[in-house]
């Protein structure tokens, strides 16, 4: 699920979201900007992200897997 969907289901900023975590407010930003994709962060921030948002850190991952199976199988 996209990350800022997460944030507003839960009526969540990306500041509040930072400090309830403890991931970096420019890290957190640069993935809901998609200046980073969130499958390039550590484990231990998609853990914490996962956490504060009561989500499996699998379910944060998986529409980058979809994306990256939609251009697998375009090539």
């Amino acid at each position: 699920m996209e990350l800022m969907s997460l944030l507003k289901e839960r009526q969540l900023s990306v500041y509040q979201c930072a400090k309830d975590s403890g991931v970096p407010y420019t890290t957190l930003s640069d993935i809901v900007k998609g200046k980073t994709r969130i499958e390039k962060c550590t484990a231990e921030t998609i853990y914490k992200l996962a956490k504060t948002l009561h989500v499996a850190m699998e379910e944060l991952l998986a529409e980058c897997v979809r994306e990256n199976e939609i251009e697998a199988l375009s090539k």
